[in-house]
C-alpha cells in the first residue's frame, strides 16, 4: 500500500485533480487507518468535482463509519442527496445516524421513504424494527415474507431480512418463529465469514503473560505515561457495556468516546518496526521507554477528541489487552462488564453486528470465544485486583443507584443526578443497544435466554465443557 500511495501522489503532482488517483489515494489511506488523510484527500476531490454525488457520499461514509463525526456525516450526506435525491446509500446512512442520535421518528421516516421508492430494499426494514408498533410489525412481516419467497436477494441482503424477521417475531413474543429466522441469519452469515481460528488470541495471551512477568505489574515501577484521563470499558458484546458508558458519560467530567480505539493499534504504531513479523514478535523486544511512548501517544490522540477530565474507550476487545494498558497507562481505570453467560451468548447470536464479532454466528465459535474471554479476564482480574472494577449487569439493573455510585466512587467522581437519568443523555450511540439506552432502566433482558431454552442445548453444552 505504501508503494501505491507513493505513485498516486506522483500522479497528483502531474495532475492535481486526477479523479481516479484522488479516490484511490483516499482508499489506500483508509486501508492503513489514516482516516484524517483519507478525509483530507476526499475533501479536495469534492472541491474539484462538486457535482459528483458518489464522492460526497464516500466522504460522508468516512465521517459516519470511520471517525464517527456524525454531524459532518449528516451535512455530507445531505450534499449527496442535493445532487441525487434518489441515492439510497446516503439515505440509509442518514437514517442510521438519526437512530444513533435517538431521533427514531426522523430515522423511521427516512427508511420508509427508501422502502416506498424501492420496496425490495431490505436494509431499511432491518434498521427501523425498533421503531415499529405491533400492528406495523405484523404488516411488515407480511411484506418481508413476500420478499423472502421471491428469493431475488443476494446473501448479504438475506442476512438483514432474516435478522429483521427474527427481531420482529421476538417483539410480538413468537419465540419459535424468532429463533427460526435468527438461526437462518446466523447460518448464512457464518457461511459468508468462513472459518474462524482462535489460536492467535491464545498465543497473544501467553506472550502478554511473559511480558508482564518481565516488567512486573507496574505497582513499584514508574513505567508508562502517568495520565489519569483514560477509562476503558471492556468485556463481551451485549454485556451491558453501552448502558455503563451511557451512565458514566452523563457525568459532566466525562466524555463517552464509544468504540474508539483498539489499544494494540498504538502498540503497533509506536513500537513495531518492519523487522517485527507480528505483535507477538514485537512484544519480545519491547522496552520500558516503549510503554511511555504508547501511553503518551494514546493520551494525545484522545485529547484531540475531548478536553474533559476523563475519556471513555468502549472498544470491548481491549479485554485482551489489559496487561498492555496497565503497563502503558498505570493510572487508567478499567471497568469490566459481566453478565449471565447464556444471556450474553444468546444476545450475541440474535444480533447482526455491522462489523466485528465474527465469532457470534455459530454456537460452536460463540461458546469457544466466550470461554477464551472468561479465562483471560479471570486471570487479569486476579493479577490487577482492585485496579479493575467488575460490574454485573444483573446487579446494575436490580440495584441501579447503588451500582452507579460504586462506579463513580471507583472513578473518583462526585455523584451527579444526571448519571441516574442517563436516558436523557443526547450523545450519539452507534451500538446494537442504541434503542435500549434511550429508556430508563428495565429488567426484561435478565434471563431472556430462557425463552429459547429448548434451542440452546449445543450452546449450553459448549459453555459447560
Amino acid at each position: 500500500i505504501s508503494k501505491a500511495i507513493e505513485f498516486y501522489k506522483k500522479a497528483l503532482e502531474i495532475n492535481s485533480s486526477h479523479l481516479e488517483s484522488m479516490i484511490n489515494l483516499s482508499n489506500c489511506y483508509e486501508d492503513i487507518k489514516k482516516f484524517d488523510k483519507a478525509i483530507e484527500t476526499l475533501e479536495k476531490c469534492c472541491q474539484a468535482y462538486p457535482d459528483k454525488y458518489e464522492i460526497h457520499y464516500n466522504l460522508g461514509r468516512l465521517y459516519h463509519t470511520r471517525v464517527k463525526d456524525f454531524d459532518k456525516a449528516i451535512n455530507t450526506f445531505n450534499k449527496t442527496l442535493a445532487i441525487n435525491n434518489n441515492y439510497i446509500f446516503a439515505k440509509i446512512g442518514l437514517g442510521q445516524i438519526y437512530n444513533y442520535k435517538g431521533n427514531f421518528d426522523k430515522a423511521k421516516k427516512i427508511f420508509q421513504e427508501v422502502i416506498d421508492s424501492n420496496p425490495n430494499e431490505i436494509k431499511p426494514y432491518y434498521e427501523m424494527v425498533d421503531s415499529l408498533n405491533s400492528d406495523e410489525i405484523k404488516n411488515t412481516i407480511k411484506k418481508l415474507e413476500i420478499l423472502e419467497k421471491d428469493n431475488k436477494q443476494r446473501d448479504q441482503e438475506k442476512v438483514f431480512l432474516y435478522f429483521a424477521m427474527g427481531k420482529m417475531y421476538e417483539k410480538i413474543n413468537n419465540y419459535n418463529k424468532a429463533f427460526h429466522y435468527f438461526d437462518l441469519g446466523n447460518k448464512l452469515k457464518a457461511k459468508i465469514i468462513g472459518f474462524i481460528d482462535f489460536e492467535w488470541e491464545k498465543k497473544k495471551f501467553e506472550a502478554l503473560k511473559k511480558t508482564l512477568k518481565k516488567f512486573g505489574t507496574n505497582e513499584t515501577k514508574n513505567l508508562g505515561y502517568q495520565s489519569s484521563k483514560p477509562i476503558f470499558i471492556v468485556g463481551m458484546p451485549r454485556s451491558g457495556s453501552t448502558l455503563v458508558e451511557q451512565i458514566i458519560s452523563s457525568h459532566s467530567q466525562v466524555f463517552g468516546g464509544g468504540e474508539a480505539f483498539r489499544f494494540t493499534d498504538f502498540f503497533q504504531k509506536t513500537t513495531m518496526s518492519k523487522k517485527h513479523k507480528n505483535l507477538i514478535d514485537g512484544l519480545n523486544s519491547i522496552n520500558e521507554k516503549n510503554f511511555l511512548n504508547i501511553g503518551k501517544e494514546y493520551v494525545e490522540e484522545i485529547e484531540k477528541i475531548s478536553n474533559k477530565k476523563y475519556f471513555i474507550n468502549k472498544y470491548l476487545d481491549n479485554v485482551f489487552n489489559i496487561a498492555l494498558i496497565k503497563l502503558a497507562l498505570p493510572n487508567a481505570k478499567i471497568i469490566h462488564c459481566e453478565r449471565n453467560a447464556l444471556d450474553i451468548c444468546w444476545s450475541c447470536y440474535k444480533t447482526n453486528f455491522l462489523e466485528g464479532s465474527e465469532f457470534s454466528y455459530s454456537f460452536e465459535t460463540l461458546g469457544s470465544y466466550y470461554l477464551i474471554y472468561k479465562k483471560q479476564i479471570e486471570y487479569w482480574s486476579k493479577i490487577f485486583e482492585k485496579q479493575i472494577l467488575n460490574i454485573k449487569y444483573e446487579d446494575l439493573v436490580n440495584n441501579f443507584e447503588k451500582e452507579t455510585k460504586k462506579i463513580l466512587d471507583f472513578l473518583k467522581l462526585n455523584f451527579e443526578e444526571n448519571c441516574l437519568q442517563f436516558y436523557k443523555n443526547k450523545r450519539s450511540v452507534d451500538t446494537a443497544s442504541l434503542a435500549q439506552v434511550r429508556k430508563p432502566i428495565y429488567k426484561e433482558s435478565v434471563n431472556s435466554w430462557i425463552n429459547y431454552k429448548k434451542y440452546l442445548k449445543d450452546l449450553i453444552n459448549k459453555l459447560n465443557a
